[in-house]
């Protein structure tokens, strides 16, 4: 018997530029059949005709599919699409993949803009709040590029600026959340990018500003199209580069600015959409733009109808929490492919600084300043009748309630400004802290985490496990760095990322409707007024306790900025002491954020202020770096408490309001 005849199987193989298609049409099924399954929940399929046909004004199911459910899903689509338009254009004026209004400070200005509206300027909310929002997402990116533009060619310069004054002007809108939280409670929620109880007039508001945009962006397709290419061959084909580039960078912010006033902050969706699109093997900027805006609105739809069944939360996730989880990984994943900056070493603390000749002459000069500082806060104060020197009887009815708040500031700053020396030492980059790397919004999340399992936990097991989050926050960003040498600017961004993903995380938690959480509020923001003397005394225990111990590092710390090579031909074991330099990293953030929360800044100021006044050698400048750290969070903590007497301004968040402007003023001068 002759065996069968084999026929040949055909291989479907699509086109690489059908993918895209392929992967619209798959999101957009998925996110249609989320959305059928929201409306049969109210009305079931059987009276779908009926409810088309004869609508009922008073029928509750109709109306939420009419007033809620559909508006929902038009100004998601609308959104998704705005924002990759907008990111597409960003990222083509600019020639840098990581460019949106998120990364570039836009959404934030623009956000911050109209919460100063809503305060101070109500009327220009109800008649120009397109211009309120524009005009504060335009200041913001200029401000970004007054920051890169020593370095303006860099894309990871420019990014980083741009999430600097993110970080900054966030900061800024905590402070006015804190003190204005009855006027603003109604934007906590669009803060994070819901779509919840949005109505059709989000979408008549967007839908047209929307349409201007893309028509205008269609018309400069040709000109935007050329500005790919170098700028000498551009300006041979006669492109006016600074006008077109112009152009395109204020129909960007528009779009953010128009998204922002519409529906919130919603982060990422502008990298998303167009990096799909790209991978996709989609070239040419009309081609990627059409694209990007399908796939953005899709995208966005898709994700706001996920959020609406997740299984794990009682309370509806608000959809930018989404997008900046999913996002941080992407930015993560992208990082590695941007040019610029590639050689950049993180091996910086070399450089030539001037030495200090007796810097421990120095340091025991300082010691009466940092005491007199300390006293001064315990003393000087307001009351009701002003400003009070208190001395005797009154002070010492005083000093039950003032010395736990300056001692814990003290030791608190201590620990911070050591952990920020440890990390810059380690991996020779002097503009590294755990503020900034990702470390402390680790740290953060582990204490935050462990309330779900604690109600009350102790002190040992809190220090433990907000130590062992910074440990595993930290060896997770050295190793993503370690590819690119621990760069500066890659090493910041990646702790950026990781950070953005931890602090979405956070935002998880603490949106999850536990009433245990509530006590956490206004110790993420810092504040030192409820710190009992037991948590005064521990803290400053720590402190001593790890101040002891690391002088046995400074072998390790002297060597390792000299990079590995040398430090292995000295006899220096890299995994040994980085591992034990990694642990007590750990704990000091640790205990740190335990009491002035995830962000402060302190990090950074005080190992950089020591090693510009010269203190050079390690343990100098460890001694040095927690004498600044302790002498700025005790003046944070007496101004926060003094300047809006009777109200106080958390600790942290004033540190970081004074930090922020110091990081950009080392961004401008491109100071290592």
């Amino acid at each position: 018997m002759s065996p069968p005849l084999a026929l040949p199987i055909a291989r479907i193989r699509l086109p690489r530029y059908s993918w895209p298609v392929v992967v619209i049409l798959l999101s957009a099924l998925i996110a249609l059949c989320l959305s059928l399954r929201s409306i049969v929940l109210e009305i079931p399929l059987a009276q779908w005709l009926a409810a088309l046909t004869l609508s009922n004004p008073l029928d509750l199911q109709q109306l939420v599919v009419r007033e809620i459910l559909l508006p929902r899903i038009a100004i998601s689509i609308l959104a998704g699409a705005a924002l990759a338009l907008s990111g597409v254009i960003f990222q083509q004026m600019l020639r840098n993949p990581l460019a949106e209004a998120t990364t570039l400070g836009v959404a934030s200005g623009a956000g911050l803009a109209l919460k100063i509206g809503i305060l101070w300027f109500p009327n220009l909310v109800d008649t120009a709040q397109e211009g309120l929002t524009f005009t504060g997402a335009a200041l913001a990116l200029g401000l970004t590029f007054f920051l890169a533009w020593r370095d303006a060619a860099s894309p990871l310069r420019l990014i980083l600026a741009g999430l600097i004054v993110s970080l900054f002007l966030g900061v800024v809108s905590s402070v006015l959340a804190l003190f204005f939280h009855e006027q603003l409670r109604g934007m906590f929620l669009w803060s994070s990018g819901t779509l919840q109880n949005v109505g059709w007039d989000a979408s008549i508001y967007l839908a047209p500003r929307f349409a201007l945009c893309f028509g205008l962006a269609l018309l400069l397709v040709r000109p935007f199209s050329l500005l790919a290419l170098a700028d000498e061959n551009a300006r041979s084909l006669g492109i006016p580069l600074a006008a077109f580039r112009i152009l395109g960078m204020l129909l960007a912010v528009a779009l953010a600015a128009f998204v922002v006033s519409a529906v919130g902050m919603i982060g990422f969706l502008g990298i998303a959409a167009p990096a799909l699109v790209r991978l996709a093997g989609v070239r040419t900027y009309r081609a990627r733009m059409l694209a990007s805006i399908a796939l953005g609105g899709v995208l966005l739809w898709l994700a706001d109808q996920l959020t609406q069944v997740n299984p794990f939360f009682r309370n509806e996730l608000p959809t930018g929490i989404v997008t900046a989880i999913l996002g941080g990984p992407l930015m993560l994943w992208m990082l590695p492919k941007l040019r610029g900056m590639q050689g950049a070493s993180g091996n910086e603390l070399g450089k030539s600084v001037r030495r200090l000749a007796a810097p421990w002459l120095v340091v025991t000069a300082a010691v009466p300043v940092l005491c007199l500082a300390a006293w001064a806060a315990l003393a000087l104060g307001q009351n009701l009748a002003g400003w009070n020197w208190s001395s005797g009887a009154q002070l010492d009815a005083l000093l039950p309630w003032r010395w736990p708040r300056v001692t814990a500031a003290l030791a608190a700053g201590a620990m911070m400004a050591m952990s920020g020396t440890l990390v810059q030492r380690m991996t020779g980059n002097a503009m590294a802290s755990p503020e900034i790397l990702g470390i402390s919004s680790g740290a953060t999340l582990g204490v935050v985490m462990l309330f779900f399992f604690e109600p009350v936990p102790n002190h040992a097991l809190k220090i433990g496990v907000a130590g062992l989050s910074a440990f595993v926050t930290l060896v997770v960003m050295l190793s993503l760095a370690r590819r690119s040498a621990y760069s500066p600017e890659r090493m910041i961004l990646t702790g950026v990322a990781l950070g953005t993903v931890l602090g979405a995380l956070l935002s998880l938690a603490m949106i999850s409707g536990d009433p245990r959480l509530g006590t956490l509020l206004a110790w993420m923001g810092g504040s030192t007024y409820a710190i009992a003397p037991v948590d005064a005394l521990i803290a400053c225990g720590l402190a001593v306790f790890l101040g002891l111990l690391i002088p046995l590092t400074v072998r390790w710390l002297d060597v390792l900025p000299l990079g590995e090579v040398t430090a292995r031909a000295l006899g220096v074991s890299l995994a040994g002491s980085r591992l034990a330099i990694l642990v007590m990293t750990a704990i000091l953030t640790g205990g740190a954020v335990l009491i002035v929360g995830p962000l402060s800044f302190v990090g950074l100021m005080g190992p950089h202020i020591a090693r510009m006044a010269g203190f050079q050698r390690a343990l100098s400048q460890l001694v040095a770096s927690a004498m600044i750290g302790a002498l700025i969070m005790v003046v944070a903590d007496w101004l926060g408490r003094n300047l809006l007497f009777p109200y106080q301004i958390p600790a942290g968040i004033l540190a970081t309001l004074i930090g922020g402007p110091y990081f950009m003023w080392l961004m401008w001068r491109k100071t290592p």
